[in-house]
């Protein structure tokens, strides 16, 4: 995770840092992502704090959110909620999509196989590509599935790692043949 914290107009202690990277990494572990990036910003405007919070995860959402105290504990605090709200609102929409879009079976299979032979096509619809490194994407092979799509966090390229029949992980880079270099 590529953490910061600044202030401006004024100095941030480390007890307020420690603090705020822990309440993070809470989050984060709250809505299983990883925060790839987060800025948080706070800044002294006359008798208020200012708190700014950008965040991007590893699913490829970004959040933002910014709120105004007249304590920086208490501003952070309240401008974290707001990104916490909005990540649930996320998650929420997402699980209600994957509900309605999640398999679609197609019926019609045209080969020459009697009808009670025929496989189902099951086709699978990704809500949200996770942006995350070709390790992280074998790692959760592991844990999940047989087969994991996602976008390359080195190159943004659709990338899909899978269990082989011989037991290693294979690995499909694509490179797109009309992407100007």
């Amino acid at each position: 995770m590529n953490f910061s914290f600044s202030g401006r107009h004024m100095e941030i202690g480390e007890a307020l840092t420690n603090r705020a990277n822990g309440a993070c990494i809470a989050l984060a572990d709250k809505y299983g992502v990883d925060f790839l990036d987060l800025c948080i910003v706070m800044k002294k405007n006359n008798y208020l704090f200012d708190c700014d919070i950008t965040a991007k995860t590893n699913t490829g959402n970004s959040y933002h959110a910014s709120n105004s105290a007249n304590d920086p504990n208490v501003c952070f605090d309240a401008t974290l909620q707001k990104i916490d709200l909005q990540m649930r609102k996320k998650k929420k929409n997402s699980r209600g999509a994957a509900k309605e879009s999640g398999k679609i079976v197609i019926n019609s299979y045209d080969n020459s196989l009697e009808e009670e032979n025929a496989p189902l096509i099951v086709a699978e619809v990704l809500q949200d590509l996770p942006l995350i490194s070709v390790s992280d994407a074998a790692n959760l092979l592991h844990e999940q599935k047989r087969v994991l799509v996602f976008e390359n966090i080195s190159n943004r390229a659709v990338n899909v790692v899978y269990k082989r029949d011989d037991g290693n992980i294979g690995w499909i880079d694509y490179k797109n043949p009309y992407e100007i270099e």
